[in-house]
């Protein structure tokens, strides 16, 4: 008797759509899936790029699409893979279930660096509590001008450490999602006072991310492209998005998801699949 173990082959490609119930779409992000030009606002905001994704998609499938949105203020793509790999509820209750994907993480990790990332990790766990506080204060303060000092050279998180934390998320995402559909949404343009006003090198940065993205057969969706026309409408901190933006970024997710979804495209798969 042999001890080989058979895998169906089927199991590696994505099944397609449900024929009934709602189809689901899963979002990956950071502060920009749930903030506007007015600061943070409720999930079911309907201004917000997943609520328009889903709503736009709902209108070319004529059926019900279910957002689900998964971010935290600063995501890193270090804490997006962590989550996608150690929290089982995202693992098997939300991305197992996913009919489409879309990965909006890398906003921070692309941003102008002073402060080192590990500094920055280490401050909520100062005590006492008024020396957390000056602490805080102090970075705070220096970061611009240690943005400006470095030549705005330094990223949140080193290029050549985001693409290989980005390709394990997207290794891991195509997994949990049976190769689901997917869509990769480029990083924000930050005209922010807290990062010295500018954003060098963000364009870059975007095609490293864009490039990884399409080799795991996921499309892509500009930060930028869509959302500059509307850039002197930001949120007073400089980086957020207006309800104008978030609109034109959901409709053109819908768009590239759309072809996926409805078997023109090709799906991404499952990482390792047989040929």
């Amino acid at each position: 008797m042999s001890d080989e173990v058979h895998i169906d082959p089927s199991w590696f490609v994505w099944p397609g759509l449900p024929d009934d119930g709602p189809i689901s779409l899963v979002v990956v992000g950071d502060s920009t899936a749930f903030t506007d030009h007015r600061g943070p606002q409720l999930p079911t905001e309907p201004g917000l790029y997943p609520n328009v994704a889903a709503a736009h998609l709902s209108s070319l499938l004529d059926r019900d699409v279910d957002p689900t949105v998964l971010a935290r203020p600063g995501w890193t793509v270090r804490d997006a893979h962590r989550a996608t790999t150690k929290d089982r509820h995202v693992m098997f209750d939300v991305l197992a279930n996913a009919h489409g994907v879309v990965l909006g993480i890398g906003s921070f990790d692309h941003a102008p660096g002073g402060i080192p990332a590990p500094v920055d990790a280490v401050v909520p766990y100062l005590r006492p509590s008024a020396v957390r506080r000056r602490v805080r204060k102090a970075l705070t303060a220096a970061y611009p001008w240690a943005v400006k000092a470095t030549g705005h050279r330094f990223h949140r998180t080193a290029p050549t450490e985001f693409v290989r934390l980005y390709d394990l998320l997207l290794t891991q995402v195509r997994g949990l999602t049976r190769g689901a559909p997917g869509v990769s949404l480029g990083p924000v343009n930050h005209r922010a006072r807290y990062y010295g006003d500018v954003h060098p090198r963000r364009d870059a940065a975007e095609a490293r991310q864009f490039e990884v993205a399409r080799a795991h057969g996921y499309a892509t969706v500009g930060g930028r492209e869509h959302v500059e026309a509307f850039e002197d409408d930001l949120n007073p901190d400089g980086i957020h998005w207006h309800t104008k933006g978030h609109e034109a970024v959901g409709v053109a997710i819908a768009e590239a998801l759309h072809p996926m979804l409805t078997g023109q495209a090709p799906a991404p798969g499952v990482p390792g699949a047989p040929h």
